[in-house]
């Protein structure tokens, strides 16, 4: 298991404006935080900063607390059910921050005592001079404190900021075919993106060309994450598929992952495919250990997942769909738009990207019986598949372009607002506007995680047939094949017994 934070931008700015003093002395402060606990990663979420009162604490060159400010702090966390975090500055740092022997003493000789009283590790974190987070959790004993050391700590928002640690996340090497894609904004951006781990849920026709997108721009890491298997009439929008795939019965995770790595960037490109909806266990737990999450689904109950996702867990999810308007066979018109569900941005139930009281429907299964579907209103959108591929580029460029905004905040830009954009009138529009007033995922859920009390996950029954049915098929193949070797091996042995008593 690694080890990362996180936090939003505001709680990053109330940390920032305490101990990035205008004397240019170090601060500290204490925080409360609660863990995100993926497949292979876990991360602390900075959720509430207990900025300290007169008294509290001395600011002396290097910065030291009071006792009665750590207990008080202590207990603070106890009331929340929260691991407690003490950050402190270092004005004239950039970057990832080294610890000093004060630094590691104080947090050392505290581990223990939070620990004992929270039931999780001491978090630290450093805060350079220009903004940037290290961090660090403490586990083992009072007398043998163990450190583990972070490999990124990153800040969701309107723009997403990612402090890494080089000794455990070395940026990867800038390769030749990546020449003309360095150009446009330098290598130091390249390597800010280059090792963000990227998830896709969904390998359909807008999922495959977002991967395909990402793995050319050089992105080392990337998570595909869907359950189904290619089918005749995915192949007019499915990138990398063939009837040869339909034939052998393959998901669309083995195929896309197959030719993603045909034509990845990267140097050494780690292309995951995971045959799971992102609403059972292990796809959810696997979503967890990404930086940024797109979402390339169409159904309530995998988008009210990634809401959760985006707030609760502070991975931002870039989301969008498509429309089209077909009225007696005849092409009336087709809509596609663009998105990211962060803090500071609005999330999806807002935006209307799904109805939750459809979620529960899902659930129960009713999404995948036909007498449920055919007594929905006709112009319902669960009745709706018209898709062209034109339109599925179309919609994975923007969310593409969302990512990049966000990512790399061209001219201190991060955030372009929702777009939505017209086929028939070829207008844009833009939509900035936030979550309507009490939206539990802003203003209850956020940056809980694991502690949310929200479950999301439960048994796919679609998700299982459907794996039970290309092993089905697998095991048919396996054993066909068996039967022509051993048809094979049979005739060689009689043809061996034939040409000797030839020869004799």
């Amino acid at each position: 298991m690694t080890f990362s934070a996180a936090l939003t931008e505001d709680v990053h700015r109330q940390i920032g404006a305490h101990v990035l003093r205008a004397d240019g002395q170090e601060d500290l402060c204490f925080a409360l935080w609660h863990p995100s606990g993926g497949r292979t990663r876990t991360t602390a979420l900075i959720s509430e900063p207990l900025l300290p009162g007169p008294g509290d604490r001395n600011v002396h060159g290097n910065a030291s607390f009071e006792a009665s400010y750590f207990l008080r702090s202590i207990t603070r966390a106890q009331e929340h059910a929260a691991g407690l975090a003490l950050i402190h500055s270092h004005p004239l740092g950039a970057g990832w921050q080294g610890m000093s022997r004060d630094d590691i003493a104080a947090e050392a000789g505290h581990a223990a005592q939070a620990r004992a009283t929270t039931g999780q590790p001491l978090v630290g974190l450093t805060m350079g001079g220009d903004g940037s987070l290290s961090a660090r959790r403490w586990t083992g004993t009072r007398r043998s404190p163990v450190r583990e050391d972070a490999d990124s700590v990153r800040v969701t928002g309107a723009a997403l900021t990612v402090t890494w640690n080089d000794a455990l996340r070395p940026p990867p090497e800038v390769t030749e075919q990546q020449l003309r894609t360095v150009s446009a904004w330098g290598e130091s951006a390249q390597q800010q993106l280059s090792r963000l781990r990227v998830g896709i849920i969904g390998a359909g026709s807008v999922g495959s060309l977002i991967a395909e997108a990402l793995a050319r721009t050089g992105i080392a890491e990337i998570l595909l994450i869907d359950f189904d298997s290619v089918k005749l009439h995915n192949l007019d929008r499915l990138l990398h598929a063939s009837e040869r795939d339909v034939r052998l019965v393959c998901s669309k995770v083995e195929v896309l992952a197959r030719g993603l790595r045909r034509g990845a960037t990267a140097s050494e490109p780690k292309i995951q495919a995971l045959e799971y909806s992102v609403v059972e266990e292990d796809g959810w737990r696997a979503a967890l250990d990404c930086d940024v999450l797109f979402s390339c689904v169409d159904r309530p109950w995998p988008r009210s997942a990634l809401n959760l996702a985006a707030y609760s867990h502070l991975i931002p999810v870039v989301d969008g769909g498509i429309a089209v308007d077909v009225s007696r066979g005849r092409l009336r018109g087709a809509d596609w738009k663009a998105h990211i569900a962060a803090p500071a941005r609005r999330c999806l139930e807002c935006t209307g990207q799904y109805d939750p009281a459809l979620v529960q429907a899902e659930r129960e299964g009713h999404f995948d019986d036909p007498a449920y579907i055919r007594g929905l209103p006709q112009d319902h959108a669960l009745r709706r598949n018209e898709n062209v591929f034109a339109f599925s580029a179309a919609a994975a460029s923007l969310e593409v372009l969302q990512f990049l905004s966000m990512a790399l905040s061209p001219n201190r830009v991060a955030d372009i607002g929702a777009q939505n954009h017209h086929f028939v009138t070829g207008r844009l529009d833009v939509d900035a506007g936030l979550c309507r007033a009490g939206c539990p995922y802003t203003e209850q859920l956020t940056a809980l995680g694991d502690d949310c009390g929200v479950t999301t996950t439960a048994r796919h029954h679609a998700a299982e047939h459907e794996r039970a049915a290309r092993q089905k098929q697998r095991t048919w193949r396996v054993r066909l094949r068996r039967r022509s070797l051993k048809r094979l091996d049979q005739r060689a042995r009689q043809d061996r017994t034939t040409q000797r008593y030839s020869r004799q």
